[in-house]
């Protein structure tokens, strides 16, 4: 190879070589992806499969492209870089190598918890993996590593030539993979989310959507996204013919917009409360995402928030409705928080017809009381020897927190004016006036609960929950879905009504647990895990742990009672407690819960508690009622 000034100069011949060498793995990382990309491939509608097989192409590229980034300040030292260069692409090799196995088996990418793991003592014990099978898989990945850098040395070395080809090359895959998000969302547009899930089957690609401008360009379509699936479900399915009520009381499935668990108290909400204290309140009850749309979905699919795309595009109905709808209940949906923008009425709500009405262009006041004007008409019409199912999702609460002058208990307070002087408000005054909003809402579902019972002449079996937290600047955020902070995703949950075991329940529960919750109570016997990633609140395990997600961007939390881990794609990982705070054996602790921990994101049920009672180590008010039965 040349010594001379041009060889040696920054920007020399060998950066073209390089970037050649690393562009050459690409065909490595999809063959290390391929299992992943065909379950995804299979996810997506028979006629979109062969043309998003090429948007993989240069999601693989921009793989290799980031390895000869990595190297690239090397590039100054020609003789070192001869060996750098390829070295860096090797070692990216088995770290996609180690990735693709990962998300084969959990569904989330390499980040810094998965390093955390393994940097443990005890981490092989903990996650199950036999020392033999990981030594063997460490010497695989050095030979390979060392191999590699041989071989690019010698191609770098061989094939080094002068001028800015490396530029121009780059350039190039940057370009294309621009390209491939712009045609990928062209695909989605017309073949449903399932094709975006699969754009994020590959490591490093950003989750740029660009469905507002699609739409704008080439119009919002209507179709049924469910129309003409020809997929198996995921999880294995249950028809929902097949589920049994073998009681059927009234059921109200209450939810609130933005309401951080800690609302949920005598002086915010006293009617809730009240009605809590005489059933179940699960106190440390998390949503699956801080973003509504994937929150809702959970809520009705029970499924993880971030398999929206994935499940909704594979052709998935919800669970909820049609299963007790097929048990003879008058299925009726009503939504003050406006379901429209988030394409809830075409995913999570498809097939409502009729059944689902939503307010969209009124105030969040006005919305909840014609909401509930609503609620009171749809109560009196019902025929009376048939169950009424009534979905109620108040808007109220949300941001900026409009409530009836009566409710205005909690001073000094924010005065709601204007989105900017939110920027500027003192934290404490906000959340000051969001929970007199609350207290609005608290009466709200007071009125419907006393209409339906002077009606129906029975009281229901209510469900109560927010469909997320709220954070008021306590962790720099104002709002929700920024952050998977303890203020967003923590949130009130509580049962009450006939046969609901009473008492105050501390095991970590999720959003995915509503339907299978709702399903055991009344009768049926199905195993959650047929149909979700959720279980019986009232058997969840005191040492479970609980995903919850941003949503619309990669940015997680896996909850349990007293430790959580944050974890961010490709990046870092944070180990505290529940609520945020630092831990000084947080490194122990994730030691000795690292298996549960894979175990939660890959949506694997732990043993269920005994059923009927608080589970061990929770705190019931009595120990009749504990057991006690409505």
């Amino acid at each position: 190879m040349s010594d001379s000034p041009a060889a040696r100069r920054p920007g020399g011949p060998l950066r073209s070589a390089a970037l050649a060498w690393a562009l050459l793995h690409a065909p490595l990382f999809l063959f290390l992806y391929a299992p992943s990309v065909a379950v995804a491939l299979h996810a997506v509608p028979a006629r979109f499969r062969l043309p998003l097989w090429p948007t993989f192409v240069p999601q693989a590229l921009l793989v290799g492209l980031a390895a000869f980034l990595v190297a690239l300040p090397a590039s100054r030292w020609p003789r070192v870089y001869r060996w750098v260069a390829p070295a860096v692409a090797g070692i990216a090799t088995a770290a996609v190598a180690l990735d693709s196995q990962i998300y084969r088996a959990v569904g989330f990418h390499l980040n810094g918890f998965f390093f955390r793991v393994m940097l443990q003592p005890t981490a092989l014990r903990e996650t199950g993996v036999p020392t033999r099978d990981a030594a063997l898989l460490l010497g695989g990945a050095a030979l390979f590593v060392a191999l590699d850098t041989l071989a690019g040395a010698w191609f770098i070395g061989r094939f080094a030539r002068p001028g800015r080809r490396a530029w121009r090359a780059a350039l190039a895959v940057l370009l294309l993979a621009g390209c491939e998000r712009v045609y990928g969302q062209v695909l989605a547009h017309f073949g449903g989310p399932a094709i975006f899930a699969a754009s994020g089957v590959l490591p490093l690609q950003p989750p740029v959507r660009m469905a507002r401008w699609v739409n704008a360009v080439l119009g919002k379509r209507q179709a049924d996204p469910f129309a003409g699936a020809d997929v198996m479900r995921l999880p294995a399915g249950v028809d929902p013919k097949e589920i049994r009520l073998a009681r059927k009381p009234d059921v109200l499935f209450v939810v609130v917009e933005s309401t951080p668990h800690d609302h949920l108290d005598a002086r915010t909400m006293p009617n809730v409360w009240r009605h809590a204290a005489d059933g179940a309140r699960f106190t440390n009850h998390y949503t699956t995402a801080c973003a509504t749309h994937y929150a809702i979905f959970s809520l009705v699919y029970s499924v993880e928030a971030q398999k929206l795309e994935a499940t909704i595009g594979a052709g998935r109905r919800p669970m909820l409705f049609p299963a007790f709808r097929e048990n003879g209940y008058d299925v009726r949906m009503l939504a003050a928080s406006c379901v429209d923008w988030m394409d809830l009425r075409q995913t999570v709500f498809s097939g409502a017809g009729d059944a689902l009405e939503t307010w969209c262009h009124e105030p969040a006041l006005a919305a909840d009381a014609d909401m509930i004007a609503r609620a009171e008409q749809v109560v009196t019409g019902a025929a009376a020897d048939r169950p009424l199912f009534l979905f109620l999702f108040f808007n109220g609460t949300h941001y900026d927190y409009e409530y009836d002058p009566r409710d205005r208990l909690f001073e000094p307070e924010w005065d709601g004016r204007g989105g900017v002087g939110a920027t500027t408000a003192d934290g404490p005054l906000i959340k000051a006036r969001a929970r007199n909003s609350a207290r609005t809402v608290d009466r709200r579902i007071e009125e419907v609960l006393a209409t339906v019972e002077r009606v129906r002449g029975r009281a229901p079996l209510v469900f109560f929950t927010a469909d997320h937290g709220e954070e008021f600047r306590q962790k720099g955020h104002i709002g929700h879905a920024s952050d998977v902070t303890e203020e967003q995703i923590h949130v009130p949950a509580a049962l009450w009504g006939p046969g609901v075991p009473r008492g105050v329940f501390d095991a970590p529960t999720s959003h995915v647990d509503a339907a299978p919750t709702l399903f055991a109570l009344l009768g049926d016997r199905h195993a959650p895990a047929l149909y979700s990633d959720g279980m019986d609140m009232f058997r969840s395990p005191p040492d479970r742990f609980v995903v919850s997600t941003v949503g619309w961007e990669p940015r997680y939390a896996i909850v349990g009672r007293d430790l959580k881990v944050r974890m961010y794609a490709g990046g870092a990982s944070e180990i505290t407690a529940p609520d945020d705070r630092p831990l000084e054996d947080g490194p122990a602790r994730l030691a000795v819960n690292a298996g549960k921990i894979m175990r939660a994101m890959r949506g694997e049920a732990e043993p269920s508690a005994p059923a009927a009672a608080p589970p061990s180590g929770t705190a019931a008010r009595s120990p009749e009622d504990a057991t006690g039965m409505r």
